[in-house]
Protein backbone atom coordinates (compact mmCIF):
# COMPACT_ATOMS: atom_id res chain seq x y z
CA UNK A 1 0.00 0.00 0.00
CA UNK A 2 1.56 3.64 -0.78
CA UNK A 3 2.70 5.76 2.15
CA UNK A 4 0.50 8.87 2.57
CA UNK A 5 1.30 12.53 3.86
CA UNK A 6 -0.94 14.05 5.98
CA UNK A 7 -2.75 15.66 3.38
CA UNK A 8 -3.56 12.54 1.47
CA UNK A 9 -0.69 12.85 -1.46
CA UNK A 10 1.24 9.49 -1.88
CA UNK A 11 4.59 10.09 -0.49
CA UNK A 12 7.49 9.55 -2.57
CA UNK A 13 9.36 5.84 -2.97
CA UNK A 14 13.37 7.13 -2.39
CA UNK A 15 14.14 5.68 -5.46
CA UNK A 16 11.28 7.65 -7.57
CA UNK A 17 13.64 11.13 -5.97
CA UNK A 18 16.61 9.51 -7.21
CA UNK A 19 15.30 9.52 -10.87
CA UNK A 20 13.56 12.77 -10.64
CA UNK A 21 16.91 14.26 -9.41
CA UNK A 22 18.79 12.32 -12.12
CA UNK A 23 16.70 13.65 -14.50
CA UNK A 24 16.76 17.81 -13.20
CA UNK A 25 20.69 17.11 -12.98
CA UNK A 26 20.53 16.42 -16.95
CA UNK A 27 18.26 19.13 -17.39
CA UNK A 28 20.25 21.61 -15.77
CA UNK A 29 23.53 20.35 -17.60
CA UNK A 30 25.10 18.35 -14.48
CA UNK A 31 26.37 15.98 -15.80
CA UNK A 32 28.91 14.75 -12.31
CA UNK A 33 25.29 14.77 -10.60
CA UNK A 34 23.71 12.68 -13.28
CA UNK A 35 26.46 10.06 -13.74
CA UNK A 36 26.92 9.94 -10.05
CA UNK A 37 23.72 8.85 -9.69
CA UNK A 38 24.26 5.75 -11.40
CA UNK A 39 26.35 2.71 -10.28
CA UNK A 40 30.21 2.20 -11.32
CA UNK A 41 29.33 -0.95 -13.71
CA UNK A 42 25.85 0.59 -14.95
CA UNK A 43 24.58 -0.83 -18.24
CA UNK A 44 22.66 1.93 -20.56
CA UNK A 45 21.02 0.21 -23.40
CA UNK A 46 19.75 2.91 -26.03
CA UNK A 47 17.34 1.11 -28.99
CA UNK A 48 17.32 1.89 -32.21
CA UNK A 49 20.01 2.81 -35.28
CA UNK A 50 21.15 5.70 -34.29
CA UNK A 51 24.85 6.71 -33.63
CA UNK A 52 24.14 6.41 -30.25
CA UNK A 53 22.38 3.25 -30.59
CA UNK A 54 23.83 -0.06 -28.45
CA UNK A 55 25.12 -0.96 -25.33
CA UNK A 56 27.13 1.34 -22.94
CA UNK A 57 28.80 -0.47 -20.16
CA UNK A 58 29.93 1.54 -16.89
CA UNK A 59 29.69 5.09 -15.84
CA UNK A 60 32.78 6.11 -18.46
CA UNK A 61 31.04 4.59 -21.50
CA UNK A 62 27.60 5.43 -20.60
CA UNK A 63 29.14 9.71 -19.94
CA UNK A 64 30.95 9.34 -23.45
CA UNK A 65 27.47 8.66 -24.94
CA UNK A 66 25.60 11.21 -22.93
CA UNK A 67 28.77 13.49 -24.46
CA UNK A 68 28.24 12.65 -28.00
CA UNK A 69 24.65 13.01 -27.86
CA UNK A 70 24.87 16.79 -26.30
CA UNK A 71 27.17 17.25 -28.96
CA UNK A 72 25.10 16.21 -31.51
CA UNK A 73 22.65 19.30 -30.64
CA UNK A 74 21.97 22.77 -31.29
CA UNK A 75 20.79 22.76 -27.55
CA UNK A 76 21.37 20.37 -24.14
CA UNK A 77 18.39 17.95 -24.18
CA UNK A 78 15.30 18.63 -21.83
CA UNK A 79 12.95 15.98 -20.76
CA UNK A 80 9.95 16.61 -19.14
CA UNK A 81 8.79 14.19 -16.73
CA UNK A 82 5.09 12.91 -17.38
CA UNK A 83 5.09 10.28 -14.39
CA UNK A 84 7.72 8.43 -12.11
CA UNK A 85 7.22 5.09 -10.85
CA UNK A 86 9.77 3.51 -8.58
CA UNK A 87 9.76 0.69 -5.93
CA UNK A 88 13.30 -0.98 -4.36
CA UNK A 89 14.38 -2.65 -7.21
CA UNK A 90 12.61 -1.22 -10.79
CA UNK A 91 11.66 2.36 -11.80
CA UNK A 92 10.10 4.14 -14.71
CA UNK A 93 10.12 7.46 -16.20
CA UNK A 94 7.27 8.34 -18.53
CA UNK A 95 9.29 11.18 -20.69
CA UNK A 96 8.39 13.83 -23.38
CA UNK A 97 12.21 14.71 -24.76
CA UNK A 98 12.69 18.39 -26.48
CA UNK A 99 15.63 17.74 -29.15
CA UNK A 100 16.81 20.97 -31.48
CA UNK A 101 19.58 19.74 -34.36
CA UNK A 102 20.15 21.59 -36.96
CA UNK A 103 17.65 24.09 -36.33
CA UNK A 104 14.88 21.62 -35.98
CA UNK A 105 12.82 20.41 -33.02
CA UNK A 106 11.66 17.14 -32.57
CA UNK A 107 9.71 16.19 -28.80
CA UNK A 108 10.19 12.26 -28.37
CA UNK A 109 8.01 10.44 -25.50
CA UNK A 110 10.19 7.86 -24.10
CA UNK A 111 9.91 5.47 -21.49
CA UNK A 112 13.02 4.74 -19.61
CA UNK A 113 13.24 1.56 -17.62
CA UNK A 114 15.47 1.41 -14.73
CA UNK A 115 16.75 -1.33 -12.40
CA UNK A 116 18.38 -0.38 -8.61
CA UNK A 117 20.97 -1.93 -6.78
CA UNK A 118 22.35 0.08 -3.44
CA UNK A 119 20.85 2.99 -4.09
CA UNK A 120 21.81 3.61 -7.33
CA UNK A 121 20.57 2.69 -11.10
CA UNK A 122 22.20 -0.31 -11.94
CA UNK A 123 20.64 -0.40 -15.67
CA UNK A 124 18.35 1.77 -18.03
CA UNK A 125 16.46 0.70 -20.87
CA UNK A 126 16.07 4.17 -22.99
CA UNK A 127 12.88 3.27 -25.44
CA UNK A 128 11.55 5.96 -27.50
CA UNK A 129 7.58 5.47 -28.55
CA UNK A 130 8.58 6.10 -31.99
CA UNK A 131 12.11 4.48 -32.18
CA UNK A 132 12.55 5.38 -35.82
CA UNK A 133 11.59 9.05 -35.69
CA UNK A 134 14.36 9.61 -33.62
CA UNK A 135 16.45 7.66 -35.59
CA UNK A 136 15.96 9.51 -38.68
CA UNK A 137 16.59 12.71 -36.46
CA UNK A 138 19.86 11.65 -35.17
CA UNK A 139 21.45 10.43 -38.16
Amino acid sequence: MPRRSGRGRRMAHPNEEHLRKANDALNGGDMDAFIGAHAPDVVFHYQGSSPLAGDHHGREEMGAMFGKFVGMLDVPPQADVHDCLANDEHGVLMVVQHLTRGGETIDVPANVDFHFRDGLVSEVWFSALDQAALDAFLA
